[in-house]
């Protein structure tokens, strides 16, 4: 899974000297809570709606807040953008760009291509990579979702498959996890075509239960 998949193809994006009301209104609009800043078809930066927001002035006694907002709304955006924009390329890997998200406390990347030019083709949110985190976990299908610890060693994995398989299920979804012990691992697994009581007579005694049971799937 790439980047290309999952991004926001339709840009919604600003110029750099708009004023700061202007590109709320253009949020609004479409609903959006960042903007990228576009100057002759290249990223010069993006602005957030908290960017906006932190513009507002201070009141102090010689000026109203109605006037400070009015003054602060009237600034180019330029003067409240991110110059410094962490980016991504169309075929970045999803998960690479969620690392990248969250350890950099962003709720956005954009996407450039070519790699490390400005030129702006896509934007991906934190939006569509919780759509996709939905989409993973089959949250959607119907059938038995467990969250087991299991050995973390070689052939582990495929043994419970096997027997999954053997039983007449269909394995829906995977998805792994840390537990405490470095020897053990965390899984959530969604199987459908078997009910709960043959999905916990299939776990041998070191798969430790966490959660077992069975979900029609969100709408």
């Amino acid at each position: 899974m790439l980047v290309r998949e999952y991004m926001t193809h339709d840009l919604v994006t600003i110029g750099p000297e708009a004023r700061l009301s202007d590109a709320l209104n253009v949020m609004r609009a479409h609903n959006v809570h960042r903007l990228p800043v576009v100057e002759d078809n290249l990223l010069t930066g993006i602005v957030s709606e908290k960017d906006l927001l932190y513009a507002l002035p201070s009141v102090d006694r010689n000026i109203s807040w109605v006037e400070a907002s009015a003054r602060a709304a009237a600034l180019p955006v330029r003067q409240v953008m991110q110059p410094d924009v962490i980016t991504v390329c169309l075929d970045c890997p999803i998960e690479i760009a969620a690392a990248t998200m969250a350890d950099h406390n962003i709720g956005a990347l954009p996407v450039v291509n070519p790699p490390e030019s400005h030129t702006l083709v896509g934007i991906i949110t934190e939006t569509d990579i919780f759509k996709l985190f939905v989409e993973m976990l089959g949250s959607r299908t119907p059938g038995v979702r467990s969250s087991l610890e299991i050995d973390n060693r070689k052939g582990a994995l495929a043994s419970l498959f096997n027997r999954v398989v053997e039983a007449g299920g269909l394995v829906v979804s995977v998805s792994s996890f840390r537990a405490t012990s470095p020897n053990r691992i965390r899984i959530i697994l969604k199987v459908a075509d078997v009910d709960q009581d043959t999905m916990r007579s299939l776990l041998k005694p070191e798969e430790t239960v966490i959660d077992l049971r069975e979900i029609q799937g969100a709408p």
